[in-house]
């Protein structure tokens, strides 16, 4: 997210969300909308900065 530190991998065709140091897996995940929402955010692409694809910090 543009204002925030925080590394997540987002599905491009779900919109699947996985924070960081959780395995990408249907067990375990979120929504972009509700966690874009929890920063009063809209659930836009243009609020998150990729990275590189496969990149991680």
């Amino acid at each position: 997210m543009r204002e925030r530190a925080d590394v997540i991998k987002v599905c491009e065709e779900c919109d699947t969300v996985w924070l960081e140091g959780q395995a990408v897996s249907t067990a375990v995940y979120t929504d972009l909308d509700p966690y874009l929402s929890g920063f009063g955010k809209e659930p836009l692409w243009s609020n998150l900065v990729p990275l590189e694809r496969g990149a991680q910090r």
